[in-house]
Parts: structure tokens; sequence; C-alpha cells
């Protein structure tokens, strides 16, 4: 699996269904003047015990509608940067603020920004499956198999794709660390539960994957290791 498609599913299911700012703007002005924080320098308001700015909110919501409707990335991120220094803690600014650093290639910087998202939502697991993602690209495999398997145990069934996805970048790892047995161990679980699921049109099985299998299935002949 592309860890860039990999990214693309975590940003696309943390962000789905936002609201263009043309409809946005307006409501969260009248919400600000309504608390009577608009008419001071510091314009904050207080949302779920977290000071949130007005300004990086509008901000974060001007960013996605640059980066999800115009294809304006360069945009978005100058936007976001702004937003994540005006108010530290508005993790979606942090969140999509890390996603396109991965994308634009500043993936250590990416890491960094996820952190911070986790360190105010520490039970996330979308932030905690894209810091094993990183860590997997950046060649961190210990880190990476440590936040998969800290992710994989919290997943459920609804989380069927983050699961699957998840478990192909171990298999990735498995197969760059030689670690040809357990890798075909964990291929095995992954396609015994794509079976249970099987009945889903939402996730297609990923036919690179199959054709590991038969390298490794080669691999694991020639080291005479017993698969059990």
């Amino acid at each position: 699996m592309c860890h860039h498609a990999f990214h693309d599913f975590i940003r696309n299911k943390i962000y789905k269904g936002s609201s263009p700012i043309s409809r946005l703007k307006p409501m969260i002005i009248k919400v600000g003047k309504f608390i009577g924080f608009m008419q001071n320098s510091s314009n904050y308001s207080y949302i779920d015990n977290k000071v949130i700015n007005i300004k990086s909110e509008l901000l974060c919501r001007e960013a996605e509608d640059d980066f999800y409707y115009f294809n304006k990335i360069n945009d978005a991120y100058k936007k976001l940067t702004q937003a994540v220094k005006l108010t530290p803690t508005h993790i979606k600014s942090l969140i999509l603020l890390a996603d396109i650093s991965f994308i634009k290639g500043k993936i250590k910087k990416s890491l960094s920004l996820y952190a911070i998202a986790k360190s105010i939502s520490p039970d996330n697991k979308k932030i905690i499956a894209a810091i094993a993602n990183c860590n997997y690209v950046l060649g961190n495999y210990s880190q990476a198999l440590f936040y998969i398997e800290k992710v994989i145990e919290k997943l459920n069934f609804e989380n069927y794709e983050l699961y699957s996805q998840l478990l192909e970048i171990k298999i990735n790892i498995l197969f760059e660390q030689k670690k040809y047995k357990e890798a075909y161990s964990t291929f095995i679980n992954l396609k015994n539960y794509l079976n249970k699921i099987s009945f889903s049109t939402d996730y297609n099985i990923n036919y690179e994957l199959l054709s590991k299998k038969i390298n490794l299935q080669k691999k694991v002949q020639k080291s005479n290791l017993k698969i059990i």
C-alpha cells in the first residue's frame, strides 16, 4: 500500500463532509458575537473546555477549502501555519498541517505535528495510525510497529479499512526486516479478516499484497522455514 494513499484515507476520514467556508463563516461570526468575545482583541471562545481562537478556526476552514476544493496546497499550508501559531492547540489545524507536510515530503515535520496532536487527543486512533505511517516511511520500523499494535488493539469491526491498511504496513515492515515467517502469519490474519467482511464493497483487496504472498512462500521454502 502506498503511504500517500494511506494518508489520503486518514485525511478523508477525519475531514469527510467539510462545509464550504461561504456557509460556515457567517455561523462562526454569529457564535462569536453571541458569546461576546468578538468585541475584544483576543477573540477567544470556549468549546469543550478548550480555548479556541475564532480566527484560527476561520483560517482552518479556509485552508480546508483551499486543499479539498481548489487544490491550493501552498495557500492551505500557509493558513494552517498561521492558525497553529495563533492557537497551538487547534487540533484540526495541526492534523491537516501534518497531512499537507507529509504530502510535501516534510515527513519529520509531519511526525512532530501529529505528536503534538496526539498530546491533545491521546486516544485518537487515526492520529496514532498516521504516526505509525510516518515512522514507517522514515524507516523507524520498531516505532512504527509499536504504534500499529497500539492502534489495532483499539479498533473495532467498524474500523475495518484502517485495520486492513495497518496490517499491510506491518507486513511491509516485516518484509524489510526479513521476518518472513511473521509476515506470512500476519498476511493470513489479514486474509481471514478480509474474508469476514467480504460482503462490503468499500474495500478492495490489494493484489500487490497477494503477489507478495507468492514471493514470500518462495522465500520461506528457500529458507527451509516451517510455517505452522
